[in-house]
């Protein structure tokens, strides 16, 4: 068995917890975080708006997955589809794990 030391793991969702746009574009993605779960997929705009795909990000405490989790407690914000809106979303998501760790 490998043992990895704390000081290497690191404390926030980094671009490496996070799979590519190329498969964002084809299904959601979920992880978890220091007592934060996370979800993001590609959402297209309504049939016959004129809006963008976007990038939806929601987040929710553990232990429950996302469609076991009372919508109350699900937080959501949309991002441009792009790898500026990912790393937007992690800047997103890293502030509120810090709230969830107690460090703000």
């Amino acid at each position: 068995m490998t043992v990895i030391k704390e000081e290497f793991i690191s404390k926030s969702i980094t671009r490496h917890d996070i799979l590519p746009l190329s498969f964002l574009k084809k299904s959601a993605y979920t992880g978890s975080k220091g007592g934060l779960r996370f979800r993001m997929e590609k959402k297209d705009p309504e049939e016959g708006t004129e809006g963008e795909r976007v990038l939806l990000c929601s987040l929710w405490p553990e232990p429950f997955a996302y469609g076991e989790t009372d919508e109350a407690q699900i937080r959501q914000k949309s991002f441009a589809f792009s790898d500026q809106g990912i790393e937007e979303a992690l800047a997103w998501m890293n502030e509120a794990l810090l709230e969830v760790e107690g460090h703000e």
